[in-house]
C-alpha cells in the first residue's frame, strides 16, 4: 500500500469515528499514523518524533509523500548511492604518475 492509499485509509477511519461522535485529536492522528508505518520508515518516524512540535496530519502526509518519492527514486537508480561511491572510489588514483621498478 502506498502512502496516498494509507493516508486515505487513516483519514476514512477518522471520519467514521467523527460521525459516531468520537473525534480524533490531530496530534493523536499523527501519532497513530506514524505507528502504522512499516519498519522501513523508522528513520522518518524518528525525525518527526524528535521535532520540537508535531506537524499536523496534512503536513505529515506531505512529508511522507516526499519521503516515499525519495525512497523510490533512490531504489530505482539500479544501484544504491553506496555502490556508486564504491565504484568511483578508485578512479583517479595514480593518474599521471609513472613509476618504474
Amino acid at each position: 500500500m502506498n502512502i496516498s492509499d494509507y493516508s486515505t485509509k487513516v483519514k476514512n477511519l477518522v471520519d467514521a469515528l467523527e460521525t459516531i461522535g468520537s473525534p480524533v485529536d490531530d496530534e493523536d492522528l499523527v501519532a497513530v499514523t506514524l505507528n502504522g508505518l512499516k519498519k522501513n520508515y523508522s528513520q522518518f518516524c524518528t525525525s518527526i518524533v524528535v521535532r520540537e512540535t508535531f506537524p499536523n496530519f496534512q503536513d505529515l502526509i506531505t512529508l511522507l509523500i516526499s519521503e516515499d518519492m525519495r525512497v523510490v527514486s533512490t531504489s530505482s537508480n539500479g544501484r544504491s548511492q553506496k555502490n556508486a561511491f564504491y565504484s568511483n572510489s578508485n578512479r583517479g588514483r595514480s593518474r599521471g604518475v609513472k613509476t618504474s621498478f
